[in-house]
């Protein structure tokens, strides 16, 4: 089997020669293998801690009976939309067709199906766009079975950088345990990834506090819309997490999953409900914001209201006066009074500093 495309990339691994590669690419860690035999039974480049990388689909057939012998091994799927690929990873390891149609499914929830001896886990990497700052939600496929760890990514990225370079570099408890470690890793990597975004959020709120504190904006109640609106969604993608890593802990569930990885697991459970709680804390935090913006806005309006009363009672007795000595009379003593006009601008002065000073006694200016 061979995987074809017209467009072609280069992707360098540290310790490893570039290797041209397809569209859909896909990286194979075998890290139980001894260097030597790995040396003995491929051509591929190898890197000092057994960490190859491969192009095409026989790069997984060659090493399907090691994988046999008990070895473990993670292949990492890039481009989910080549169906050649994914028609022939699914033959290779006889993925149920409904997994597949899941994997495929680009809007699929986040769930876990548990089909025979394998696992099925589905969940959605959400990253920040370094440019606009805006998230975007990826979802990536876990399948799982006996020694087999295979990911679905839809598009490329670095989430899962850091458990290569553990593989690369022996680090960590990963090449000494099983694959439900690695999963167990892997999906931990994605939910540290909430934490990062939950943490510009963080820097997004006191943003804010900081603006309705400054003045009242328009611009600054779209901003708390939108970032209300990406709480519910983050709120929406990551809380069935929380119920999944809880049943993964029940060993009755799956064979995979063994009992030294249980205490982790529970370390899992343990951030997930942080990521939950803290996206909980903000959605409260942004309500209280749209809150107290009404309450500004509703005080503001109160201003201009209260100003605009205390106008018209002022002009309440000089409009009396005036229109008293505005009414076409021949026989008002005062209309022909040569002080008159000044009498009663002197009047309508001194009823406007009594109110105003009246005002500011009972301080309602």
């Amino acid at each position: 089997m061979s995987i074809t495309s017209q467009n072609a990339d280069f992707i360098n691994l540290e310790g490893c020669n570039s290797i041209p590669l397809t569209e859909s690419d896909y990286y194979i860690a075998d890290y139980f293998a001894d260097e030597d035999e790995i040396r003995n039974r491929t051509r591929t480049s190898v890197h000092r801690s057994s960490f190859r990388h491969h192009s095409t689909v026989s790069g997984i057939q060659e090493n399907i009976p090691t994988i046999k012998n008990g070895a473990c091994m993670w292949i990492n799927v890039t481009g989910v939309h080549d169906k050649i690929l994914l028609s022939n990873i699914s033959r290779q390891f006889k993925i149920h067709p409904l997994v597949v149609l899941d994997i495929e499914t680009n809007e699929q929830c986040t769930k876990l199906d548990i089909i025979e001896d394998a696992l099925f886990l589905v969940v959605k990497l959400i990253y920040p766009d370094q440019i606009s700052r805006k998230t975007h939600v990826e979802q990536i496929s876990f399948y799982v079975k006996e020694n087999i760890l295979i990911t679905f990514q839809q598009n490329p990225s670095h989430i899962f950088d850091r458990i290569k370079n553990r593989i690369r570099q022996n680090k960590g408890r990963i090449r000494r345990s099983k694959i439900d470690y690695l999963f167990y890793s892997l999906v931990d990597t994605i939910v540290d990834q909430y934490m990062d975004v939950l943490d510009i959020a963080n820097t997004k709120l006191e943003t804010i506090d900081h603006q309705l504190m400054q003045h009242l904006s328009r611009d600054t109640l779209e901003t708390v819309y939108d970032l209300k609106r990406d709480m519910l969604d983050y709120r929406r993608l990551i809380s069935p997490l929380k119920e999944i890593v809880n049943r993964l802990q029940k060993e009755e569930e799956t064979q995979i999953i063994q009992e030294s990885t249980i205490i982790y697991l529970k370390d899992l459970y343990d951030h997930v409900v942080q990521v939950t709680d803290t996206i909980d804390t903000y959605r409260e935090m942004l309500a209280s914001f749209i809150d107290f913006y009404m309450m500004l806005n509703s005080n503001a309006m109160n201003e201009v209201v209260k100003t605009l009363t205390m106008i018209s009672t002022i002009f309440i007795p000089l409009t009396f006066i005036t229109g008293l000595y505005g009414m076409n009379f021949d026989n008002m003593p005062e209309i022909h009074w040569k002080h008159g006009y000044f009498v009663s601008i002197g009047l309508i002065v001194f009823i406007t500093l009594c109110m105003i000073f009246y005002f500011k006694r009972k301080r309602w200016l």
